[in-house]
C-alpha cells in the first residue's frame, strides 16, 4: 500500500509539473520576445586587441648563388590588430579589423597578408563588412558584403583579404557559399597599389561541403577570374617583362573529400584528405618581338593544368594525441608555343592550414621555401603530438621535385636559380611548436607562444654550389 501511495504521489507531482511547464512556456516565450524587443541597437558585442611580438631569422634567399651578395636577416616585429563586432539590429551585424605592423628591417609577412609581403611597417584595413541574416529562418544563412578574410580549410585556394559580396549557408550537414569578389587595392600605407598581374580581375567563387556521413565530407570548389584591364599592353609598350602572367579568363575547379581532417579536436583513429583540381582558360604573357617598337609584345596563351593532393593520418595515442601522416601532392608543369600545361593557384591562397591535426597553422609546402603549387611534386611525412587545446608539437619532412625540369617554381622566399639539368628541387625539415596559454586562461600573465622553424636543402636543380637556408619565426602573442 505504501508503494502504491508513493507511486500516486509521484504521478501527481509529474502531472502538476507538466501543467506548470505548459502554463509557463508562453510566459517564458513572451519574456524572451520582450527582452529581444527591449535590446538597444547598435551595441558592441565583441572588442579585442591582438598583439604579437615576433623574432624572425632568415637565411640567404639566393642560396649563395646571387651575384649581388647574400640576403640574410635577423629582425624583430610588432603586430597589433584591434577588432570590433557590432550588432546593428536583430538581423544586421558588422565587423571592423585594423592592423598596425612595424619591424626593425624588411621582413616577410606572407602568413598574415596577401600581395606584396616584404615590408618594414604599415597600417592596414583588414576587414570591414556588413552581414544580414534575415533572408530566412535558418540561423546560419546570411548575405555579407564588404572587405573580408575569405578562407577555406586547406588554405590552398582562398586565404586572403578581399572585397566581396557573398551568400553564406551554414548548417550541421551542409556548408555553402557563393559570391563575387575583386581586389581593388592592398589598403596598406606602405604599398596600396596591387601588383600588375593582380589588377582588374573580377572573381566569382562557389564552395560547398556536405557531411554525407558522420565525420566524412564531400566538397566542391570553383573560382573564375576574368581580367578586363590593359596591363599587358602597357607592360609591353614600356618594354617590361613579367615572371608571372596576366589573367585573361581562367576557371579553377576542385573536388575534395576528407574525414574531419582539419579538426584538431578529433578522436578518429584514421583520417584522410583528397583533392583533385584543374585550371583551364587563357592568360596573357609578354615576350620578345623584334617587330614591335619596344621590342616586346603580349600574346594570349591557352592554359590547361591539373593538380592533386592526397593525405592520410593515423592516431597512435588519444591522450595526449599522437599522430603520424603522409601527403603526396603534384601540380602539372610544361607547355609549348601558345599554351601552358602548368597548374597555377588562384593568387588568393596562403598554403597554410591545420593539416597536421593540431591547432597550429603549418605551411603546407615548407616553412623555409614556401613555394607556389605549380610545376611541383612534393612528398610530405609528418608526426604531431598535442593535448588538442593548450600545446602541440609538429615535425615535418618534405621532398621536392619539378614536374618539368625545364620549368621553374615561384616562391616569395627563394629565388629560382635553376640549372635546367635536373628535376631534384631538394628537401626540407620543419619544426612547429605552439603553446596557447592566453587562449586557455583569463590571466593577464598568460601568453601564446609559437615557434616555426624550417631548413631548406637545395637539390641538383640548383647545382652543386647552392647553400641551405633557414627561416625561424618566434611569436609571443597576447589578446586584450
Amino acid at each position: 500500500m505504501q508503494l502504491i501511495k508513493n507511486d500516486r504521489l509521484t504521478l501527481l507531482a509529474l502531472s502538476v509539473s507538466c501543467l506548470v511547464s505548459l502554463g509557463a512556456a508562453p510566459a517564458v516565450a513572451q519574456s524572451m520576445a520582450e527582452a529581444e524587443a527591449n535590446q538597444s541597437y547598435p551595441r558592441l558585442v565583441e572588442q579585442n586587441v591582438k598583439s604579437k611580438l615576433s623574432f624572425i631569422s632568415e637565411g640567404d634567399r639566393r642560396l649563395g648563388l646571387g651575384p649581388n651578395g647574400e640576403t640574410k636577416s635577423n629582425e624583430a616585429g610588432l603586430d597589433i590588430k584591434p577588432e570590433w563586432v557590432w550588432q546593428l539590429s536583430p538581423h544586421w551585424r558588422s565587423k571592423l579589423r585594423l592592423q598596425a605592423f612595424g619591424a626593425t628591417g624588411q621582413v616577410d609577412v606572407s602568413d598574415e597578408i596577401g600581395g606584396t609581403t616584404t615590408t618594414d611597417g604599415f597600417l592596414a584595413l583588414r576587414e570591414a563588412w556588413l552581414d544580414y541574416n534575415g533572408l530566412s529562418d535558418y540561423p546560419g544563412e546570411s548575405i555579407r558584403f564588404g572587405r573580408e578574410r575569405l578562407k577555406e580549410n586547406s588554405g590552398i585556394w582562398w586565404d586572403d583579404d578581399i572585397t566581396l559580396t557573398r551568400w553564406i549557408f551554414n548548417t550541421s550537414l551542409l556548408d555553402a557559399t557563393v559570391g563575387v569578389a575583386q581586389k581593388f587595392a592592398e589598403l596598406r600605407t606602405d604599398t596600396n597599389e596591387l601588383q600588375g598581374y593582380e589588377q582588374d580581375i573580377a572573381r566569382m567563387f562557389v564552395h560547398t561541403r556536405w557531411q554525407w556521413r558522420k565525420g566524412h565530407y564531400l566538397g566542391f570548389l570553383a573560382t573564375h577570374g576574368q581580367g578586363y584591364g590593359s596591363q599587358a599592353d602597357e607592360y609591353a609598350a614600356r618594354g617590361q617583362t613579367l615572371d608571372d602572367s596576366f589573367t585573361d579568363s581562367l576557371t579553377w575547379t576542385a573536388i575534395q573529400a576528407d574525414r574531419s581532417y582539419f579538426d584538431w579536436h578529433s578522436h578518429d583513429a584514421f583520417q584522410y584528405f583528397a583533392s583533385v583540381a584543374a585550371v583551364n582558360g587563357t592568360d596573357t604573357v609578354i615576350g620578345t618581338d623584334p617587330s614591335a617598337p619596344s621590342g616586346f609584345s603580349d600574346r594570349e596563351r591557352d592554359v590547361s593544368g591539373w593538380a592533386a593532393d592526397l593525405g592520410a593520418r593515423a592516431q597512435l595515442l588519444d591522450t595526449p594525441r599522437w599522430v603520424v601522416g603522409a601527403h603526396g601532392a603534384v601540380a602539372s608543369g610544361g607547355g609549348g608555343p601558345g599554351e601552358s600545361d602548368a597548374f597555377r593557384q588562384t593568387s588568393l591562397e596562403s598554403n597554410r592550414s591545420r593539416f597536421t591535426g593540431t591547432r597550429s597553422q603549418v605551411q603546407r609546402f615548407g616553412e623555409a621555401i614556401q613555394p607556389e603549387w605549380t610545376n611541383l611534386k612534393v612528398f610530405t611525412l609528418y608526426t604531431a603530438l598535442s593535448d588538442r587545446d593548450t600545446w602541440d608539437a609538429n615535425l615535418l619532412y618534405h621532398r621536392y621535385w619539378l614536374s618539368d625540369e625545364n620549368g621553374t617554381v615561384r616562391s616569395d622566399l627563394v629565388e629560382p636559380g635553376f640549372t635546367g639539368s635536373s628535376d631534384d628541387l631538394g628537401q626540407s625539415v620543419d619544426l612547429v611548436l605552439g603553446y596557447y596559454g592566453d587562449s586557455a586562461s583569463t590571466s593577464w600573465a598568460a601568453f601564446d607562444v609559437r615557434f616555426r622553424g624550417g631548413v631548406f636543402m637545395p637539390g641538383d636543380a640548383y647545382g652543386d654550389d647552392a647553400d641551405a637556408r633557414h627561416r625561424v619565426v618566434v611569436d609571443v602573442s597576447k589578446r586584450f
